[in-house]
């Protein structure tokens, strides 16, 4: 990220402060766009029900190249693509070179890695991404594929995410490994820690959520029944860990913040940078609202600038910052990261001036 960008960001936060403790009307705009290019899946989670249905009618490469140039015209500084399981657009690299080829724009890629192949992560990395987030939610195959839904799942991708590792110093690549904090896999933590470890990439922790839509189902609701004290001595391992290996795992206060999530998915006195960092754009064309709550617009039908204009995006989002809502947990460290609080905790405890507990 160049210094224009950095400074963009600083700016950002900066706002939110002001947002946060002065003016609570004042208007920050998204610096991110979060694109669902598409919403359907190779796999089957079990904390996941983008896999139920077939998602028809999504946006065509045409119209997906007109966002890209709406969202290059409001200078954002990063543009996240997800899904579902993006790999399966057959246009995803020419929509990435073509964002790529528009401004200087961080490009992200969230992806389980299946079919992430030495062939095609070439061609990601040629057309510009240096940012990466794979799933993988647990050490071993077993429980993996079972979470995944589908055998040898965990194979393949272990072998793509090796090799990306290795692509890492060539690319100044950022990997992280996304692990879904639930149920059935809580008490592999310290042995991802090991993983992570063994590959140079920085451990990233989600936490289960039946409130997030794709994840609303009454099987993920069970996912998040997670034995508390069980789950509050496997942290007290990680934060232990952290010790050990400080640039592949989360912060003290990442730690600390999960623990409470299966008590309170709230946690209202946090307020919500995610809401406010990104915009959402769904693969049919719907447009904002955030994990939690549904979007009201679609850019089939207004343009990019009308919607983050509009008297409704912005009191929605508003109060999404005020966590005015159903909770989710989702992207909980950015929520910490940007607060002073937060830099003072993490100090004091890397400096042995805090208690771990």
């Amino acid at each position: 990220m160049n210094w224009k960008k950095k400074l963009q960001l600083v700016k950002f936060f900066l706002l939110l402060y002001v947002k946060e403790h002065w003016l609570s009307k004042l208007n920050v705009r998204p610096l991110v766009a979060e694109l669902f290019i598409t919403e359907n899946c190779n796999l089957r989670c079990v904390s996941c029900t983008c896999w139920h249905e077939f998602t028809l009618n999504e946006l065509s490469t045409c119209e997906w190249k007109n966002v890209i140039e709406q969202l290059i015209d409001l200078d954002l500084i990063k543009l996240n693509f997800t899904g579902g399981e993006p790999l399966l657009r057959k246009d995803l690299v020419e929509l990435i070179e073509y964002a790529s080829s528009q401004g200087e724009l961080e490009i992200h890629l969230n992806t389980n890695a299946i079919l992430l192949t030495p062939e095609k992560l070439q061609q990601l990395l040629d057309a510009g991404v240096r940012s990466f987030n794979i799933s993988l939610d647990a050490p071993n195959s077993a429980t993996h594929n079972l979470i995944r839904g589908r055998d040898k799942a965990f194979e393949t991708t272990i072998k793509h995410l090796r090799h990306l590792s290795t692509q890492k110093k060539q690319y100044g690549l950022k990997i992280r490994v996304n692990f879904t904090v639930m149920k059935d896999n809580y008490t592999y933590l310290p042995q991802m820690a090991e993983l992570v470890r063994d590959l140079d990439v920085r451990l990233y922790l989600n936490l289960a959520s039946d409130q997030t839509f794709l994840f609303r189902d009454n099987r993920v609701t069970q996912l998040m029944q997670v034995d508390l004290p069980g789950l509050k001595e496997t942290l007290k391992q990680m934060v232990e860990l952290k010790k050990k290996y400080p640039k592949h795992l989360p912060s003290f206060v990442d730690f600390k913040y999960i623990e409470k999530h299966f008590q309170d998915i709230i946690q209202r006195e946090i307020p919500c940078a995610e809401s406010q960092l990104k915009l959402m754009i769904h693969s049919q064309g719907q447009i904002g609202g955030c994990w939690g709550h549904d979007p009201k617009f679609n850019v089939r039908e207004k343009s990019v600038q009308e919607i983050l204009g509009s008297s409704e995006y912005i009191e929605s989002h508003a109060a999404f910052f005020k966590k005015q809502c159903v909770g989710c947990g989702s992207n909980y460290s950015l929520n910490l990261r940007w607060r002073p609080s937060s830099w003072i905790r993490n100090f004091m405890w890397n400096n042995n001036l805090l208690s771990s507990n």
